[in-house]
């Protein structure tokens, strides 16, 4: 039987392939929905428990900091998780569940404002999961030099954007004009992360063309999983943005 580096074992010095267990298209997926289920539910009941928490002079202040430790791990896990592959299965689901918080209660805040926003943005971040899987999978949408460079590009301006977002907030003469660029830099944003999905997908196919392990399909699930959760919060600010300007108008 043949050896392959791809899969040297550090202690014996070899490991043969066959005996390996390879990631496959179906295991990303499944751990994948794994993961947004996690997310899902935490979100769901967070969103159940927060009104009861917000009247509450006492329990507050803990809620805010489970938050805010909820942020700081959530971070941590996706770091970590991106970083080691045998340590991705475990922050994953770290991620998933400290994730489930902050959109729970982000979702719920949302609602507030207007109702039915949390369930808008589900359905937009689905649909363009949906439209970039299908993209990638006929071959319309390739991750070549030409891509990688415009993502480049709009990681630089994104920090432009964030510095002329702070001289626009002291600088708009009208609440509405600052609305208007926020929703356009929000805009912006949204397609960033939209095209970070191509990466995803590309990522997923190279892990499974180049037979790694079963444990490389969490740390591509975990990246799925952070790009689903930023497009979903920059569709739901976008929706709070826009209609919070057509109040101002109206």
């Amino acid at each position: 039987m043949k050896t392959t580096p791809l899969f040297s074992n550090i202690d014996t010095g070899e490991k043969y392939y066959d005996e390996v267990s390879h990631a496959t298209y179906k295991g990303v997926a499944i751990k994948t929905l794994i993961l947004l289920a996690l997310t899902v539910g935490v979100a769901v009941a967070v969103g159940i428990a927060l009104p009861k928490i917000l009247v509450n002079q006492e329990s507050l202040p803990i809620f805010i900091g489970v938050l805010i430790g909820a942020a700081i791990i959530a971070l941590i896990s996706a770091i970590v998780g991106r970083l080691t592959e045998k340590a991705s299965k475990y922050f994953s689901v770290v991620y998933a569940l400290s994730e489930g918080l902050l959109l729970g209660t982000a979702t719920a805040l949302a609602e507030e404002f207007l109702a039915g926003a949390g369930w808008i943005a589900l359905a937009t971040t689905l649909s363009i999961y949906g439209i970039m899987l299908i993209l990638f999978a006929t071959g319309v949408l390739r991750v070549g030099t030409i891509f990688r460079r415009v993502i480049i590009a709009m990681s630089l301006a994104i920090v432009a954007l964030a510095i002329a977002t702070i001289i626009v907030a002291f600088t708009a003469p009208t609440i509405q004009q600052y609305l208007i660029w926020i929703i356009i830099v929000e805009a912006f944003l949204l397609i960033y992360g939209v095209i970070t999905l191509a990466f995803n997908f590309e990522e997923a196919n190279m892990v499974v063309k180049n037979g790694c392990s079963k444990d490389a399909e969490w740390s591509v699930a975990l990246g799925m999983e952070i790009s689903l959760v930023y497009i979903y919060i920059q569709v739901l600010r976008l929706i709070v943005y826009i209609a919070a300007l057509v109040g101002k108008n109206n």
